[in-house]
């Protein structure tokens, strides 16, 4: 069971829901491209151990002494066991302990990065007395990743290993304690947020368009008559609803304001009409009649 899973902190929702709708500044790309790449790595291992019983954590961070951020907490009896997810592609061969690319591009940050998380959980765990050892491992979890070294370290496990890893967990029996020491450790996590700062476009310089949820592309299009939107790319639909009400989770946080229903109208190509009633339907109204506005509540 898990008791945390990942959710994007404001920020990462933001370049989201502007991927493809504009050109992002550098900062904001690099941002993106890293989160989705760690996101699709740390995905692959969530499919693999989502239905197990024992108890977890995924993404969390700690906020003590510091911070540190943990892919994926497990508990084993009397262990925490630690996966740091790395979605690297490629081959790869280790010199002087640093994972170095068939590009020569050198990974200076893997295992110090694992050895300093390791360590101030050890910390950390000691000073709650939870009475747990840790051991920390890192998953390469890309199909498409290989390693040539003669001696494979013991804290990390290949693509190819990950399998055998998923069955061990899914043996694992969870006990009441390790439920205990998930809540208490779900305190002391923290978003993180205060450290990525939202910079704002012009909202008239974004692509207009609903998104698909299932591929992401902007191809979601209204069917006349129907109750439903369809993409245009992978033939998913949606109804009607729930595909407007992920149309103003993205134009709310890349406008930061309250909707107009011209606006709403014109990235989601339904009438005005129809998003009129979807409007005072879903959100909450501000103003009247020409100068009337709409926010969607907190809680969708």
């Amino acid at each position: 069971m898990f008791i945390k899973i990942h959710e994007p902190s404001e920020f990462q929702r933001f370049l989201l829901a502007a991927e493809q709708r504009l050109i992002l500044n550098d900062h904001d790309d690099m941002k993106l491209s890293n989160y989705l790449r760690g996101m699709a790595g740390e995905s692959l291992f969530y499919e693999l151990i989502k239905d197990t019983d024992c108890i977890k954590l995924w993404d969390f961070h700690l906020k003590y002494r510091g911070s540190s951020q943990y892919d994926f907490l497990i508990w084993h009896q009397d262990t925490l066991l630690h996966f740091d997810i790395k979605n690297f592609t490629g081959h790869y061969k280790i010199i002087n302990q640093q994972f170095v690319s068939e590009r020569d591009y050198v990974h200076t940050d893997v295992t110090s990065q694992l050895n300093k998380a390791h360590y101030k959980l050890e910390s950390f765990l000691k000073h709650q007395q939870m009475a747990s050892k840790v051991i920390s491992k890192i998953v390469f979890i890309n199909p498409d990743f290989s390693l040539a070294a003669e001696n494979i370290p013991q804290h990390v496990i290949l693509p190819q290993q990950s399998q055998k890893v998923a069955e061990f967990i899914s043996s694992i029996v969870p006990l009441p304690i390790h439920s205990t020491y998930a809540e208490r450790m779900k305190m002391f996590h923290y978003s993180g947020a205060h450290y990525d700062r939202i910079h704002y476009y012009p909202f008239d310089s974004y692509t207009k368009g609903m998104r698909c949820d299932k591929c992401r592309k902007l191809m979601m299009q209204h069917q006349p008559k129907k109750r439903y939107v369809r993409c245009q790319h992978c033939q998913h639909r949606s109804d009607n609803k729930t595909a407007m009400i992920h149309l103003l989770n993205e134009m709310s946080l890349l406008k930061n304001d309250s909707l107009t229903t011209a606006e709403v109208s014109q990235w989601s190509g339904f009438s005005k009409a129809t998003v009129r009633r979807l409007l005072q339907e879903i959100c909450a109204k501000n103003g009247a009649n020409k100068n009337r506005t709409y926010q969607l509540p907190e809680v969708l």
